[in-house]
Protein backbone atom coordinates (compact mmCIF):
# COMPACT_ATOMS: atom_id res chain seq x y z
CA UNK A 1 0.00 0.00 0.00
CA UNK A 2 2.78 2.41 0.90
CA UNK A 3 4.47 1.65 -2.52
CA UNK A 4 1.30 2.35 -4.30
CA UNK A 5 0.49 5.72 -2.55
CA UNK A 6 4.31 6.93 -3.44
CA UNK A 7 3.44 6.25 -7.18
CA UNK A 8 -0.07 8.05 -6.55
CA UNK A 9 1.68 10.99 -5.36
CA UNK A 10 4.76 11.06 -8.15
CA UNK A 11 1.99 10.85 -10.94
CA UNK A 12 0.13 14.06 -9.28
CA UNK A 13 3.09 16.04 -8.60
CA UNK A 14 4.19 14.92 -12.52
CA UNK A 15 0.97 15.75 -13.68
CA UNK A 16 0.66 19.12 -11.86
CA UNK A 17 3.94 20.36 -13.23
CA UNK A 18 3.37 23.22 -15.67
CA UNK A 19 4.44 22.91 -19.35
CA UNK A 20 8.04 23.56 -20.32
CA UNK A 21 8.29 27.01 -22.03
CA UNK A 22 8.29 27.30 -25.32
CA UNK A 23 12.16 27.41 -27.66
CA UNK A 24 12.51 30.76 -29.17
CA UNK A 25 10.85 31.12 -32.65
CA UNK A 26 9.93 32.92 -35.03
CA UNK A 27 6.10 32.54 -35.41
CA UNK A 28 3.53 33.98 -37.71
CA UNK A 29 6.12 35.32 -40.88
CA UNK A 30 3.24 36.63 -43.03
CA UNK A 31 3.39 38.35 -46.97
CA UNK A 32 1.17 41.23 -46.76
CA UNK A 33 -0.92 42.32 -49.91
CA UNK A 34 -0.27 45.62 -51.23
CA UNK A 35 0.10 47.29 -48.05
CA UNK A 36 1.26 46.96 -44.37
CA UNK A 37 -0.85 44.49 -42.07
CA UNK A 38 -2.99 44.01 -44.86
CA UNK A 39 -4.52 40.67 -46.29
CA UNK A 40 -2.17 37.91 -46.97
CA UNK A 41 -1.19 37.86 -50.29
CA UNK A 42 -2.52 34.91 -52.34
CA UNK A 43 -1.10 31.55 -52.60
CA UNK A 44 -0.61 32.19 -56.13
CA UNK A 45 0.65 35.94 -55.70
CA UNK A 46 3.62 36.74 -57.90
CA UNK A 47 5.84 40.39 -57.15
CA UNK A 48 7.34 42.22 -59.65
CA UNK A 49 10.38 44.62 -60.46
CA UNK A 50 10.30 47.93 -57.95
CA UNK A 51 7.34 46.27 -56.18
CA UNK A 52 6.95 47.08 -52.25
CA UNK A 53 7.64 44.14 -49.98
CA UNK A 54 5.63 43.89 -46.89
CA UNK A 55 6.62 41.19 -44.14
CA UNK A 56 5.53 40.96 -40.51
CA UNK A 57 6.10 38.32 -37.75
CA UNK A 58 6.01 37.76 -34.28
CA UNK A 59 8.77 36.26 -31.72
CA UNK A 60 7.83 33.51 -28.84
CA UNK A 61 9.97 31.90 -26.41
CA UNK A 62 12.47 34.87 -25.33
CA UNK A 63 13.79 35.37 -22.06
CA UNK A 64 12.68 37.97 -20.03
CA UNK A 65 15.28 38.97 -16.91
CA UNK A 66 13.71 41.27 -13.84
CA UNK A 67 11.10 42.63 -16.46
CA UNK A 68 13.02 43.27 -19.41
CA UNK A 69 13.51 41.89 -22.92
CA UNK A 70 16.16 42.29 -25.29
CA UNK A 71 16.08 41.06 -29.31
CA UNK A 72 17.45 41.37 -31.98
CA UNK A 73 16.09 41.04 -35.41
CA UNK A 74 17.70 40.59 -39.37
CA UNK A 75 15.63 39.99 -42.76
CA UNK A 76 18.08 39.22 -45.54
CA UNK A 77 16.34 38.88 -49.22
CA UNK A 78 18.10 36.89 -51.65
CA UNK A 79 17.57 35.85 -54.91
CA UNK A 80 17.19 32.40 -56.53
CA UNK A 81 21.31 32.58 -57.16
CA UNK A 82 21.31 33.74 -53.48
CA UNK A 83 22.57 37.73 -54.11
CA UNK A 84 21.39 39.87 -51.75
CA UNK A 85 18.70 42.04 -53.06
CA UNK A 86 19.01 44.84 -50.53
CA UNK A 87 20.95 45.29 -47.81
CA UNK A 88 19.99 43.59 -44.55
CA UNK A 89 17.14 45.33 -42.31
CA UNK A 90 17.97 44.53 -38.79
CA UNK A 91 16.74 46.32 -35.14
CA UNK A 92 16.00 45.41 -32.02
CA UNK A 93 12.98 45.18 -29.33
CA UNK A 94 13.88 45.91 -25.80
CA UNK A 95 11.07 46.60 -23.61
CA UNK A 96 10.02 46.36 -20.07
CA UNK A 97 7.61 44.48 -19.22
CA UNK A 98 4.24 44.17 -17.12
CA UNK A 99 2.38 41.67 -15.63
CA UNK A 100 0.03 41.53 -18.44
CA UNK A 101 2.52 41.04 -20.83
CA UNK A 102 3.51 37.66 -19.87
CA UNK A 103 2.05 36.31 -23.23
CA UNK A 104 3.39 39.25 -25.24
CA UNK A 105 4.54 37.85 -29.05
CA UNK A 106 6.17 41.30 -30.26
CA UNK A 107 5.53 41.79 -33.50
CA UNK A 108 7.91 43.05 -36.53
CA UNK A 109 6.57 44.79 -39.26
CA UNK A 110 9.71 45.39 -42.44
CA UNK A 111 8.73 47.25 -45.69
CA UNK A 112 11.28 46.23 -48.63
CA UNK A 113 11.45 47.88 -52.15
CA UNK A 114 12.35 45.48 -54.46
CA UNK A 115 15.45 45.92 -57.13
CA UNK A 116 14.30 47.80 -60.18
CA UNK A 117 15.08 44.59 -62.46
CA UNK A 118 14.58 41.04 -61.32
CA UNK A 119 14.31 37.82 -63.76
CA UNK A 120 11.70 35.42 -62.79
CA UNK A 121 12.10 32.83 -60.05
CA UNK A 122 11.92 31.78 -56.28
CA UNK A 123 13.42 34.33 -53.75
CA UNK A 124 13.62 34.24 -50.20
CA UNK A 125 13.37 35.83 -47.70
CA UNK A 126 15.60 34.73 -44.37
CA UNK A 127 14.51 36.09 -40.77
CA UNK A 128 16.67 35.68 -37.43
CA UNK A 129 16.09 36.47 -33.86
CA UNK A 130 18.95 36.64 -31.21
CA UNK A 131 17.93 36.40 -27.72
CA UNK A 132 20.51 38.17 -26.26
CA UNK A 133 19.17 37.96 -21.89
CA UNK A 134 18.90 34.02 -23.59
CA UNK A 135 22.06 33.18 -25.53
CA UNK A 136 19.53 31.75 -27.91
CA UNK A 137 18.91 32.62 -32.14
CA UNK A 138 16.34 31.45 -33.76
CA UNK A 139 15.47 31.29 -38.01
CA UNK A 140 12.53 31.32 -40.49
CA UNK A 141 12.83 31.33 -44.34
CA UNK A 142 9.69 32.48 -46.52
CA UNK A 143 9.80 31.97 -49.99
CA UNK A 144 7.84 34.17 -52.45
CA UNK A 145 7.45 34.12 -56.69
CA UNK A 146 9.06 37.00 -58.91
CA UNK A 147 7.29 37.14 -62.34
CA UNK A 148 8.42 38.77 -65.62
CA UNK A 149 10.50 37.88 -68.34
CA UNK A 150 13.89 36.09 -68.25
CA UNK A 151 16.75 37.89 -68.89
CA UNK A 152 17.96 37.16 -72.53
CA UNK A 153 21.25 34.85 -72.28
CA UNK A 154 24.18 36.15 -74.43
CA UNK A 155 27.45 35.51 -74.58
CA UNK A 156 29.18 38.95 -74.94
CA UNK A 157 28.01 42.49 -75.05
CA UNK A 158 25.52 42.75 -77.56
CA UNK A 159 22.75 45.21 -78.60
CA UNK A 160 19.10 43.14 -78.77
CA UNK A 161 15.69 43.76 -80.08
CA UNK A 162 16.15 47.32 -82.25
CA UNK A 163 13.18 48.37 -83.51
CA UNK A 164 11.21 51.88 -84.64
CA UNK A 165 8.53 52.96 -82.92
CA UNK A 166 5.93 55.97 -84.04
CA UNK A 167 6.22 58.26 -80.94
CA UNK A 168 8.36 57.54 -77.87
CA UNK A 169 5.57 57.00 -75.49
CA UNK A 170 4.65 53.87 -77.77
CA UNK A 171 5.15 50.34 -76.17
CA UNK A 172 4.41 48.76 -79.37
CA UNK A 173 6.97 48.77 -82.33
CA UNK A 174 5.58 49.39 -85.84
CA UNK A 175 5.27 46.75 -88.32
CA UNK A 176 6.92 48.58 -91.17
CA UNK A 177 9.38 51.55 -90.38
CA UNK A 178 8.25 54.10 -92.55
CA UNK A 179 8.42 57.66 -91.90
CA UNK A 180 7.60 60.78 -93.42
CA UNK A 181 10.26 63.38 -94.63
CA UNK A 182 9.50 66.17 -91.37
CA UNK A 183 8.60 63.27 -88.80
CA UNK A 184 11.22 62.22 -85.92
CA UNK A 185 12.48 58.50 -86.11
CA UNK A 186 12.07 56.57 -82.76
CA UNK A 187 14.98 53.86 -81.77
CA UNK A 188 14.74 51.40 -78.99
CA UNK A 189 17.13 48.66 -78.12
CA UNK A 190 18.51 46.59 -75.20
CA UNK A 191 22.02 46.09 -73.75
CA UNK A 192 22.81 42.95 -72.40
CA UNK A 193 25.94 41.13 -71.60
CA UNK A 194 28.11 43.87 -70.29
CA UNK A 195 30.62 43.80 -67.77
CA UNK A 196 30.31 44.43 -63.99
CA UNK A 197 33.07 46.47 -62.05
CA UNK A 198 33.33 46.33 -58.37
CA UNK A 199 30.58 46.92 -56.37
CA UNK A 200 28.35 46.33 -59.70
CA UNK A 201 29.41 49.60 -61.62
CA UNK A 202 28.12 49.88 -65.18
CA UNK A 203 29.15 52.37 -67.60
CA UNK A 204 27.92 52.47 -71.77
CA UNK A 205 27.53 54.57 -74.20
CA UNK A 206 26.31 54.39 -77.69
CA UNK A 207 25.65 56.17 -80.84
CA UNK A 208 24.30 55.86 -83.95
CA UNK A 209 24.94 56.32 -87.72
CA UNK A 210 22.68 56.50 -91.00
CA UNK A 211 23.62 54.44 -93.86
CA UNK A 212 22.06 54.70 -97.58
CA UNK A 213 20.43 51.91 -99.41
CA UNK A 214 24.06 51.14 -100.85
CA UNK A 215 26.04 50.89 -97.79
CA UNK A 216 27.19 54.71 -97.45
CA UNK A 217 27.14 56.79 -94.32
CA UNK A 218 25.08 59.72 -94.74
CA UNK A 219 24.78 60.87 -90.88
CA UNK A 220 26.56 59.69 -87.40
CA UNK A 221 26.57 60.28 -84.04
CA UNK A 222 29.12 58.70 -82.28
CA UNK A 223 28.16 59.59 -78.67
CA UNK A 224 24.37 60.04 -78.09
CA UNK A 225 23.82 59.14 -74.76
CA UNK A 226 25.14 57.33 -71.91
CA UNK A 227 24.03 55.23 -69.20
CA UNK A 228 26.40 54.24 -65.77
CA UNK A 229 25.81 53.48 -62.27
CA UNK A 230 26.57 51.62 -59.30
CA UNK A 231 23.62 49.82 -57.92
CA UNK A 232 23.21 47.43 -55.17
CA UNK A 233 21.38 44.83 -56.82
CA UNK A 234 23.34 44.13 -60.29
CA UNK A 235 21.98 45.28 -63.54
CA UNK A 236 21.53 42.62 -66.27
CA UNK A 237 19.62 44.65 -68.75
CA UNK A 238 19.72 48.42 -69.93
CA UNK A 239 17.32 49.74 -71.95
CA UNK A 240 18.38 52.40 -74.70
CA UNK A 241 16.69 54.90 -77.06
CA UNK A 242 17.86 57.18 -79.73
CA UNK A 243 15.93 59.94 -81.85
CA UNK A 244 16.42 61.10 -85.31
CA UNK A 245 14.72 64.49 -86.86
CA UNK A 246 14.31 63.64 -90.49
CA UNK A 247 14.19 67.16 -91.91
CA UNK A 248 11.95 67.98 -94.92
CA UNK A 249 15.07 67.36 -96.87
CA UNK A 250 15.19 64.10 -96.41
CA UNK A 251 15.01 61.97 -99.97
CA UNK A 252 12.23 59.11 -100.20
CA UNK A 253 13.73 56.28 -100.15
CA UNK A 254 15.64 52.97 -97.54
CA UNK A 255 17.78 53.37 -95.03
CA UNK A 256 19.23 51.61 -92.15
CA UNK A 257 19.90 52.34 -88.54
CA UNK A 258 23.03 50.79 -86.95
CA UNK A 259 23.56 51.21 -83.55
CA UNK A 260 26.87 51.07 -81.76
CA UNK A 261 27.23 50.53 -78.27
CA UNK A 262 30.45 50.57 -76.19
CA UNK A 263 30.88 48.65 -72.89
CA UNK A 264 33.67 50.67 -71.04
CA UNK A 265 34.22 48.22 -68.39
CA UNK A 266 34.27 45.86 -70.48
CA UNK A 267 36.50 47.83 -73.04
CA UNK A 268 34.22 45.67 -75.75
CA UNK A 269 31.86 46.85 -78.75
CA UNK A 270 28.69 46.27 -80.23
CA UNK A 271 26.43 47.09 -83.35
CA UNK A 272 22.85 46.56 -84.41
CA UNK A 273 21.39 47.68 -87.36
CA UNK A 274 17.78 47.89 -89.06
CA UNK A 275 16.29 49.60 -91.98
CA UNK A 276 13.48 51.89 -92.35
CA UNK A 277 11.77 53.52 -95.05
CA UNK A 278 11.17 57.61 -95.26
CA UNK A 279 8.58 58.93 -97.95
CA UNK A 280 7.09 61.67 -99.01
Amino acid sequence: MKRLAALLVLSVVAEAAPPAPPALAVIRPTLHHKQEDGPAIPANYEYYSGELLYLSFRVQGFKALKDKVDLRWMVVATDPDGLLLTPAVNGAISEELAVEDKNWQPKVSVTLALPAQLGPGTYRLKISVTDELASASAESVVEFQVGGRPFPKVEKFSVLNLRFLKDEADRQAMEQAVYRSGETLVAKFELAGFRLGEKNRFEVDYGLAVLSAAGKVLYEQPSAASDEGAPFYPRRLLNGALTLNLTAGVQAGDYALVVKARDKVGQTEAEMKATFTVTK
